[in-house]
């Protein structure tokens, strides 16, 4: 009876500490990560995941967007720095022991308000629209009524991957009238809540709340970002001061494992692997 009882209050204390039954795998890990908020649902889901499997981890995760992320991990303030765009040269002069490990590829889609009777544009239209030279959604389709520009803010990777393809060929800048928005969240809700609005932002964020439209006839789907049919598309990077420390390498190569993979994929982006 007593060999019993000791028996059961060892049995209680194990699994009262997670000694059995626990699904760690034995890497208790501490990071802080920050940076672009298209990655940011991967980030988030893949910490909500790997902190499930290992017990005592902490890891913190916020956007702020592309440049807040790479200067975060470039001063040392966070560990890794989330973007949805490629290095700049003068990032790389400043800091040239900047890793980026690309996690997953993304197209940036243009969307309109779901009762917009425009549902195809062309480069050539959408630069228009976006220097400011077409005002007017009749000149493209439309109704005759006002367009409202709404844009990401500066250093958004999500508005570099824009303007490298739209506008950076002619030349041109953005629209001074252009609404911005310091999130792809934001974006789709401004734009959702307008009926004369247009903006740009993730093809992972765009949902029945938006019309995402065809660009030269086609559509922004995940299959014609990996074909290469779709004209605006980007890596999505995380991002390390020198190479990855035993924790950060940890996580990332759980991103990139198949279940990180299949995440990247479930919250509607595209996997690397």
């Amino acid at each position: 009876m007593a060999m019993a009882i000791v028996i059961a209050a060892i049995t209680a204390t194990l699994f009262g500490s997670g000694c059995i039954g626990n699904r760690d795998t034995g890497h208790v890990v501490k990071l802080q990560i920050a940076g672009s908020t298209t990655v940011l649902p991967i980030a988030e889901e893949c910490t909500r995941v790997f902190m499930e499997r290992h017990h005592g981890s902490q890891i913190y995760v916020s956007g702020g967007g592309s440049s807040h992320g790479i200067k975060s991990v470039a001063d040392g303030t966070v560990d890794i720095g989330d973007a949805s765009r490629d290095l700049e040269d003068s990032e790389k002069e400043k800091c040239p022991d900047l890793v980026a490990h690309a996690i997953a590829r993304d197209g940036v889609a243009i969307i309109v308000h779901p009762s917009s009777p425009v549902s195809d544009l062309t480069i050539g239209q959408v630069q228009s629209i976006y220097t400011g030279e077409i005002t007017n959604w009749k000149d493209v389709g439309g109704e005759d009524s006002e367009i409202m520009v709404v844009s990401r803010e500066e250093g958004s990777g999500t508005r570099d991957c824009f303007e490298q393809v739209v506008l950076k060929p002619i030349k041109k800048e953005i629209t001074d009238h252009a609404i911005i928005r310091d999130s792809n969240g934001k974006v789709r809700a401004t734009v959702a809540g307008n009926e004369k609005a247009i903006g740009f932002l993730s093809l992972g964020y765009v949902n029945p709340d938006v019309k995402a439209v065809k660009l030269d006839d086609i559509e922004p789907t995940i299959e014609n970002v990996l074909n290469g049919r779709y004209a605006i598309s980007r890596t999505l990077w995380m991002i390390t001061k020198g190479d990855p420390d035993a924790n950060e390498q940890t996580f990332l190569d759980f991103v990139l494992s198949e279940d990180g993979q299949r995440i990247v994929s479930e919250v509607r982006f595209i996997p690397v692997r």
